[in-house]
């Protein structure tokens, strides 16, 4: 029996196709922790937060040697998938600065296992499940202003040459803030924009002079933590209000939103949020602080009942 070449070619690509099983997208969830403990407690919260939305995606965290092995136990935990990363240091920021090992984020395009990651800084909580957003391109981020996309939560899609292509550029290209984010910004200039409510940075607009007390939003995703982290605060508020240039960042209500997570988490988990010594005085201090310059949000007459708490 004779067929037509065309026949022939559609009867076996039907049957092949018939017998295809899609494969699924590598996709993960992705944090860094680099150069200190200080945001193991926060990594810990988020990594809770994402599970507690029901996300179906692999949590995937970079760490370097400053974390040590109890913390990485709890890491682990928690939920992460702990990779030992080197640091890489950011050119253009000063000794000793906040941001100089911030290009250690680069590292997660080193990630080639997936097909795509959401990148997410340790000082955000997850509030509703993100995983469709994974369907978006590289880069994707919210906008800082006009032009400019914040790097605190952003969609990329890991590949060895695009990782080789930035750190050989790291040094010819300039980075307007020092760090990650400036850097990025000059390498992706041509990026997608999410909704504000994917990254919902905790800063309050207007007069920072006055109280504020900024709401939480409906319908936000996250709620990204600028100013004094939750965790190095007491539970009973939140610890911006004691300075007044942090004021912008002071809100009770997201605040308290951060340390629903942390109740919700198992009781070993929590442990990792203990308050030092160093960090106890200092909230202290900046109380007292408050008081003498009777600070009109009145912050600072809450009777503290926080359990974490080092001196009464």
């Amino acid at each position: 029996m004779k067929f037509a070449g065309r026949e022939v070619w559609r009867r076996y690509a039907s049957h092949s196709v018939q017998n295809i099983t899609p494969q699924r997208p590598r996709e993960a969830y992705v944090s860094i922790l680099h150069s200190s403990e200080t945001y193991v407690c926060g990594a810990i919260a988020l990594a809770q937060s994402i599970i507690q939305t029901n996300s179906t995606k692999d949590l995937v965290l970079l760490a370097d040697d400053s974390i040590s092995r109890k913390s990485l136990q709890g890491l682990r935990a928690a939920g992460w998938k702990v990779k030992h990363i080197d640091r890489i240091r950011s050119p253009y920021a000063r000794k000793d600065a906040y941001n100089e090992w911030n290009y250690s984020k680069l590292r997660v395009w080193e990630l080639t296992n997936y097909d795509k990651i959401i990148f997410i800084d340790a000082d955000l909580i997850v509030l509703k499940n993100m995983d469709g957003f994974f369907v978006y391109p590289q880069l994707s981020a919210i906008g800082n202003d006009k032009f400019l996309f914040n790097s605190g939560v952003m969609l990329v899609e890991p590949s060895k040459c695009t990782f080789e292509t930035l750190m050989e550029k790291r040094y010819r290209v300039a980075s307007y803030n020092g760090g990650d984010q400036g850097f990025l910004n000059e390498m992706f200039t041509w990026w997608h924009r999410w909704p504000s409510k994917v990254n919902h940075l905790k800063i309050s607009i207007g007069d920072h002079n006055k109280v504020h007390d900024q709401m939480i939003p409906e319908n936000i995703y996250t709620i990204h933590y600028l100013g004094l982290k939750p965790w190095m605060c007491y539970m009973d508020y939140d610890c911006n209000w004691d300075m007044l240039d942090r004021h912008r960042y002071a809100s009770d209500a997201a605040h308290q939103r951060w340390w629903q997570v942390y109740k919700a988490m198992p009781r070993r988990l929590q442990s990792y949020c203990a308050l030092s010594e160093g960090r106890d005085a200092r909230i202290r201090k900046w109380r007292k602080r408050a008081k003498g310059a009777n600070f009109p949000d009145g912050h600072w007459k809450i009777k503290v009942k926080d359990p974490r708490r080092l001196h009464s």
